[in-house]
């Protein structure tokens, strides 16, 4: 009877310990109140498959026709910015980088923008436009900002960010933040390089991960939550709750039985 009240006992501490804490689950939890955390966005570099928003634009509309052929038919069909707001839209509409790091514009010819940064881009096409226009005004954006967010969150898949940076914490809030198996402290992060992919190991529970390289997301990274070591523990945590109670069950027949 002893061993079957030890074996009891055993069975019923593992399953008290093994229940996660809440604080495993608190982001920046070393952060203080009024605290200024400093943190900064790498450079992008564009590089060769990149697509973008190229619009430029002038007191004349006919001239705007001439180095912004698709803006008639925006006017036509009241699509507008619509058109590039998906991956096939920004894929026919946009401008890609080729193989030579160049980008062909109407009237402009090709620019050569390899090497050269996000933030960058927009003073080179506009360098080369002040050479056949005055006054004109460049806008340029990256269309192709996607990031991949899966693993232990509520709706993995495919995002696009249509600003110029975008955080760990954002992504996993496009979708719908973690689940309540996550490991925050596991979140890895896979970014491609020319030479290859490589992976950061990010821990969000402390403020130390704004300086993390990887903290601000680039294009085409993949986010990817691991699970935690206890999670076939609570996702069998009914079946075990049902064999302690069976055990229990038993243990007590047999005392009655055994007296």
């Amino acid at each position: 009877m002893k061993n079957h009240l030890t074996l009891f006992l055993i069975l019923s501490f593992a399953v008290l310990f093994s229940c996660r804490s809440s604080k495993d689950l608190i982001y920046l939890k070393d952060a203080a109140n009024n605290e200024i955390i400093h943190g900064l966005p790498a450079e992008y570099i564009l590089k060769t498959g990149d697509i973008l928003y190229i619009s430029i634009k002038s007191i004349s509309p006919e001239v705007n026709l001439l180095f912004n052929p698709e803006s008639n038919m925006e006017v036509n069909s009241g699509m507008g910015y619509q058109k590039y707001a998906t991956p096939s839209g920004a894929y026919l509409y946009g401008f890609e980088v080729d193989t030579e790091g160049n980008i062909k514009l109407p009237m402009l010819g090709k620019i050569k923008i390899s090497d050269v940064s996000l933030s960058q881009v927009e003073s080179v096409v506009q360098k080369k436009t002040d050479e056949f226009l005055k006054d004109a005004i460049v806008k340029v954006k990256l269309l192709n900002f996607k990031v991949t967010v899966t693993g232990e969150v509520r709706n993995p898949g495919t995002y696009y960010n249509y600003n110029n940076s975008i955080t760990v914490i954002e992504a996993l809030a496009l979708a719908n933040g973690n689940t309540d198996f996550a490991s925050i402290k596991e979140i890895m992060v896979v970014r491609p390089f020319p030479e290859g992919n490589k992976t950061y190991i990010l821990d969000l529970s402390y403020k130390s991960i704004y300086l993390s390289e990887a903290f601000y997301l680039q294009p085409n990274d993949y986010v990817i939550v691991q699970p935690d070591k206890y999670k076939n523990f609570q996702l069998n945590s009914q079946a075990y709750s049902l064999f302690l109670s069976s055990l229990s069950m038993l243990l007590a027949v047999l005392g009655f039985v055994l007296k």
